[in-house]
């Protein structure tokens, strides 16, 4: 070891992780100067050991290895980063892109304070000093032209300030590039996703793609269980199955019939629903619960299709039942108050 060099310490990522499948076991401790950067740990949230896998081992390559998650909305892109430097002790700085998002946003810009003109740094050149990982959401909005400033980054290069008098930064150690998005950089034929950008094809080389999807079932169905503890196992079997035919509704390559969705059912969207039903699902009926928690951002006839289908999977006769079960409990109630009231004037009189 040179004099003056840190001490690296390593960490065993089977333990951080609670799983002995990881293609990567350790890992050295990430130096985070910033303490407040990294997220809180979610202890409800669920790990897909594939995708799990193929994000550290991206995180975790000498070559620094930039990332770029795409999939559809809601399906976990972000919170996946934001988990995993959790567990990992490592700073993250996060920026969410738009169409009007510029090279400032990201590099930093000269502002006045207390009278004195100085430069504030952007997401970018903070965590390229402080060794933090840069996460950067829906970088398919933003304008090519602009993204083009990363591109020695992405190489591991030093970047030049020329707003703060040509300041040149060196990446720290634990720098990393993280992108999400919707597209691949090729922009949304579906029309899902509108402001998505086709992008430079220089750029996107420069990136290790990873394309994620919905989680399992069988994750689902832990994830429900964990955010929605009161859910009855048998409306949380019905929600999982109502998922998987939305899903493979909106799945299709092009709109080509009532049945294909103009919106993705995604896993926000079914915890959203999940948690409406464990709040009043013992007096308002699963259609309309379900049009809360999704349908009504469908147009109609999409809409009534998908009533349809959570009249075949939930169907309406339980929730009938229960309801009259309910009525006949009240009107019961209200004539025990009833003869009470009549035994107490007939008490009255004979006073």
């Amino acid at each position: 070891m040179l004099p003056g060099e840190a001490v690296m310490s390593f960490l065993n990522l089977c333990e951080c992780f609670s799983c002995n499948e990881l293609w990567v076991k350790e890992f050295n401790s990430p130096d985070t100067k910033l303490k407040e950067n990294i997220p809180i740990v979610d202890n409800n949230y669920v790990f897909e050991l594939n995708v799990l896998n193929e994000v550290l081992l991206s995180l975790t390559s000498k070559e620094h290895d930039c990332l770029y998650l795409t999939g559809p909305s809601g399906c976990g892109k972000t919170s996946l980063v934001q988990q995993i430097a959790a567990r990992l002790g490592w700073g993250v700085e996060q920026l969410t892109l738009c169409g009007k998002s510029d090279i400032d946003d990201l590099i930093g810009h000269s502002s006045l304070r207390r009278g004195n003109l100085c430069f504030e740094y952007g997401p970018l050149v903070r965590a390229m000093r402080f060794g933090e990982i840069l996460l950067l959401n829906e970088i398919d909005l933003m304008p090519p032209a602009d993204l083009a400033v990363l591109n020695d980054v992405l190489e591991g290069r030093p970047l030049t300030v020329s707003a703060n008098l040509g300041e040149v930064i060196k990446p720290h150690r634990d720098f990393r590039v993280v992108a999400t998005a919707n597209s691949k950089g090729s922009g949304d034929r579906r029309g899902f996703y509108n402001g998505v950008r086709l992008q430079n094809q220089a750029f996107l080389d420069r990136w290790r793609f990873i394309e994620m999807t919905y989680p399992s079932v069988r994750a689902e169905s832990v994830i429900l269980k964990k955010c929605c503890t009161n859910l009855p196992e048998e409306t949380l079997n019905r929600l999982l199955k109502l998922a998987v035919e939305l899903r493979r509704d909106s799945n299709e390559e092009e709109i080509t019939s009532v049945t294909s969705l103009s919106a993705p059912f995604s896993t926000r969207s079914l915890i959203r629903v999940a948690s409406i039903f464990e709040q009043c699902s013992d007096f308002v009926e699963p259609s309309r619960i379900i049009d809360m928690g999704f349908g009504s951002r469908l147009p109609a006839v999409e809409r009534e299709y998908v009533k349809r289908l959570c009249a075949d999977i939930f169907g309406n006769e339980a929730f009938q039942e229960k309801c009259a079960a309910q009525e006949k409990t009240q009107t019961e109630s209200v004539a025990d108050k009833g003869r009470i009231k009549k035994s107490v004037r007939r008490s009255t009189k004979k006073k």
